[in-house]
């Protein structure tokens, strides 16, 4: 008997408990989360119930990610999940921004596996997502980019230039792209566009700025240079994605966006 067999034949027999992912439950620093083809969620764990401000299981179950998350995070959550069902590849150990509890934006580290039904066919994805400062085995990885994340997140609306970013960690610019993607599975250009989006929505929900101003408090060149990246990032202009959540901007209070954390001392 072979290896896979045996462990096949172990987890038929298996009644209680449902699935091994009730042991999530009793690691409150993983966030757990299954969900089908269709991106809806099918199974959480109590610490990403609390991650999305839920009391009950029932209350994300057939939800998106869209619907608990900043529009511009949401997008490279699904984009990441297509991914998966379609090349059948697991992502490991992704760095990438997720909204607090609290509001704040900080790094946490994400892995993603397609679920296969017996045909072999991937049907869903799980996965697991970890809070970098809490990743001790793993912190040093990050640390060392410190300088160049936190100066994303708190400057975002500055002129960022790559060659200013990659001095801060003592890199050539073509070391510094190739290690960045590397590490983050992006270009540094895309990640502090992605910042500045996240900016740009909480601003468009937030307040009443003209399209011209969020677009200069967020690091864009003008209205045009917002409108492109948002269209291309979430399907539909600025203006079309406030209209369409006017009735979250009743739930916040007008603001600058959260204050960024990141690996907090």
């Amino acid at each position: 008997m072979d290896v896979q067999e045996l462990t096949q034949r172990f987890l038929t027999r298996v009644a209680a408990p449902t699935g091994f992912d009730v042991l999530f439950d009793y690691l409150p620093d993983v966030y757990f989360f299954v969900k089908d083809e269709q991106g809806r969620f099918v199974r959480v764990n109590d610490a990403f119930l609390k991650l999305v401000r839920k009391s009950a299981e029932a209350e994300v179950i057939g939800v998106r990610d869209s619907d608990v998350f900043p529009a511009s995070l949401a997008e490279s959550y699904m984009r990441d999940d297509r991914e998966v069902l379609e090349s059948g590849r697991a992502i490991i150990d992704k760095a990438e921004l997720m909204k607090n509890p609290d509001g704040s934006i900080d790094w946490f580290c994400t892995t993603k596996l397609p679920l296969l039904d017996d045909q072999g066919r991937a049907i869903g994805v799980c996965g697991i997502t970890r809070d970098v400062k809490k990743m001790n085995s793993n912190n040093a990885r990050f640390m060392c980019w410190e300088p160049v994340l936190t100066t994303m997140l708190n400057e975002y609306a500055s002129p960022l230039q790559v060659p200013d970013l990659a001095r801060r960690v003592s890199l050539s610019v073509s070391q510094f792209n190739r290690q960045f993607r590397k590490r983050f599975h992006t270009t540094p250009r895309a990640y502090l566009t992605s910042v500045r989006l996240n900016a740009a929505c909480h601003l468009l929900l937030s307040t009443d700025l003209s399209m011209a101003e969020v677009a200069s408090r967020t690091g864009f060149y003008d209205h045009s240079h917002l409108t492109n990246h948002f269209v291309k990032a979430l399907g539909q202009p600025p203006s079309k994605y406030r209209l369409r959540h006017a009735a979250a901007r009743a739930t916040l209070a007008p603001s600058k966006p959260p204050e960024p954390r990141l690996f907090a001392k």
